[in-house]
């Protein structure tokens, strides 16, 4: 597929939320896209000779949403994990299937996730793929990858079999480095770059974990980390290895004393609360980070189990948050709620900004994605208001609260128009429907037609 673009477009009279805080929101607002970049900004554009006019009217344009962490493997196993019971339930019934897919089917599962993803207005994610069980696992995710173009970090999977993780560890190793030289941060203009998925501290080593991290400096790669047995950061932090390029996901157990030293170093946290909230694990993390500055991304972590949706992870992150500051003002004796100076701290616009700037920087592309601003790269997505129209007040609320991937209606990747009037461009959705049913027949045994066996049958 072809990633780069020479083609001038002009997207006209949209509301324009440019997650900029200096260019703020512009009604009636155009943007100019040239080649693979935004160059201009700004209401009543000339528009240049062959210009590809889009026509934005009565609608809003955002930043392409970036989702900062998702086993983009599991998808073909949508269902395999409703009803699950907490992390034992997940870890008996879908987390071993990966022990069970071939490379081939990490291809046809990988392509299947990318497009669901981008027709959902998903234009960047970090794929966390944890189940590169051989170097071809890796090498058809990325060919998935390339043939979808979406944008992609693939934050390659240092975690192997429990039997095999140490013995397997150098050949991992080395095949980061023969992918960096393709896939590192030097091609500054790629759509799939390379990143390391650092192997979870229960399983490994520090000794291991720091082999890991070094590299990943030394190749200038980002990275990303499962936190969920307490002290993990505390304990990274003593062996000097926490860094602005080194992710936490989930990181429920975080103590403030932690969430400083995130802060310290300039770091996030990737956060997946429908699986967090679920899976029943305190909420009272994102809340604390969100005001010690440690800036907060949002995922839908497990397809399995979660739809491939950002518009949902936000409207539960707000509610979320808002439920944890209003317990806290129970607590303290202030009922019923009033406001105060500070409280609520949180706003649906703080909820785009985690799937647009927030999470540009998680994935490392702080400075080029996640606003939609002069010499950023041009990914987009243009959303219409509903079959009802737009609601009132700030028109980020809208988005975060109100919108749905229904209303995606134009998605621009790289410059690209990658869905267009509600269509895919170049992709049909049966495709995606056909590579999974594939993957479910091999893994599963599944036939054609047939719906994968449901885990909640078998754990009652």
């Amino acid at each position: 597929m072809n990633t780069t673009t020479t083609s001038t477009k002009l997207i006209r009279d949209a509301l324009v939320l440019t997650m900029d805080p200096v260019l703020g929101d512009i009604p009636q607002g155009d943007v100019l896209v040239r080649g693979n970049r935004i160059e201009q900004v700004a209401r009543n554009l000339p528009s240049p000779a062959g210009a590809e006019v889009i026509d934005g009217r009565g609608m809003i344009l955002i930043p392409g949403l970036i989702d900062s962490h998702t086993h983009m493997w599991q998808v073909p196993l949508k269902g395999q994990g409703t009803g699950l019971w907490g992390t034992a339930d997940y870890q008996k019934h879908v987390f071993p299937l990966r022990e069970k897919f071939g490379a081939i089917d990490m291809k046809d599962a990988c392509f299947a996730a990318g497009m669901e993803m981008m027709d959902n207005g998903i234009t960047t994610v970090l794929d966390f793929c944890h189940n590169t069980m051989t170097p071809e696992h890796a090498e058809e995710s990325i060919a998935a990858h390339r043939r979808t173009g979406q944008r992609v970090l693939f934050a390659y999977g240092m975690l192997g079999s429990h039997q095999t993780h140490k013995a397997d560890h150098a050949w991992r190793l080395a095949q980061v480095r023969e992918l960096a030289a393709d896939l590192g941060s030097s091609a500054h203009d790629s759509l799939i770059r390379l990143g390391i998925a650092v192997a979870s501290l229960e399983y490994s080593s520090m000794e291991m974990v720091r082999k890991e991290v070094e590299m990943g400096r030394e190749l200038g790669l980002p990275m990303t980390f499962h936190q969920n047995p307490p002290g993990q950061i505390h304990a990274l932090g003593e062996a000097g290895l926490l860094g602005a390029d080194l992710l936490p996901v989930h990181a429920n157990v975080a103590t403030d004393a932690e969430l400083d030293l995130l802060a310290a170093c300039g770091a996030g946290i990737s956060f997946t609360v429908e699986g967090e909230f679920g899976g029943g694990r305190s909420m009272s993390v994102v809340g604390r980070a969100h005001r010690a500055g440690v800036t907060p991304s949002l995922g839908v972590d497990v397809p399995s189990r979660i739809t491939m949706d950002l518009f949902s992870q936000m409207r539960l992150t707000y509610n979320v948050m808002r439920a944890e500051e209003a317990t806290a003002e129970r607590i303290a004796g202030r009922w019923p709620l009033a406001r105060h100076p500070g409280t609520p701290h949180i706003q649906p616009r703080h909820m785009l900004e985690y799937v647009t700037v927030n999470a540009a920087r998680a994935v490392g592309r702080g400075d080029e994605l996640g606003r939609i601003k002069p010499g950023y790269l041009a990914d987009l997505v243009l959303l219409t208001p509903g079959h009802y129209g737009m609601s009132l007040g700030d028109p980020a609320a809208h988005v975060a609260l109100m919108s749905t991937p229904a209303d995606v209606h134009t998605v621009v990747v790289n410059g690209e128009v990658r869905k267009r009037a509600g269509e895919l461009v170049d992709l049909k959705r049966a495709e995606a429907v056909e590579a999974s049913r594939r993957v479910r027949e091999r893994v599963l045994g599944a036939g054609k037609g047939s719906p994968a066996p449901a885990v909640a049958e078998s754990v009652a």
